[in-house]
């Protein structure tokens, strides 16, 4: 399973000028974690892309009135929120994989419903019973809680306590 968050966007200076935002993608697959981060305008492109074949959530929209942190921060969630829809696609779309720079995919393992094998599963079967079956009914049950508690507590933390041989 993959899962991806956008923590955080910072601004950055462009060679003619220009600045834009990037936002920083954390990545985590199989365990370990990368960060990427992408523009805007790669979110848009892979967001064009997968609605062409598949029903997508509401992107943000690319105009924005101004670049204050609420509304950057608006456009952030808004990114992560779709993000997280477009990571819930089966089967994951390729473009979806290399955009989050993830190589080596393998399909998400399925438990034993569902997943076509007709093998049993390969614990064995639990036994739970309502109440202790060893208990009898004119067992006093009031005190036995207090003596299997400190039986308990005395073989653990006291010191000088010895197994008897």
């Amino acid at each position: 399973m993959i899962r991806a968050y956008i923590p955080r966007y910072r601004l950055v200076e462009g060679e003619s000028g220009r600045s834009h935002y990037v936002y920083t993608i954390e990545v985590c697959y199989l365990g370990k974690v990368h960060r990427i981060e992408k523009r805007y305008s790669a979110f848009h492109s892979l967001y064009k892309e997968l609605r062409k074949l598949y029903p997508t959530a509401e992107f943000p929209p690319k105009r924005l009135r101004n670049t204050t942190s609420k509304v950057l921060e608006t456009r952030r969630a808004g990114l992560e929120l779709w993000l997280h829809s477009a990571l819930l696609l089966q089967p994951s779309p390729p473009a979806l994989l290399s955009f989050l720079q993830v190589s080596n995919y393998q399909l998400p393992h399925q438990e034993c419903e569902g997943s076509g094998s007709e093998e049993s599963p390969s614990h064995q079967p639990m036994l739970i019973f309502p109440q202790d079956p060893y208990l009898t009914a004119h067992t006093s049950s009031t005190n036995l809680p207090n003596m299997l508690s400190k039986g308990v507590i005395t073989a653990l933390y006291d010191p000088s306590f010895q197994m008897p041989a």
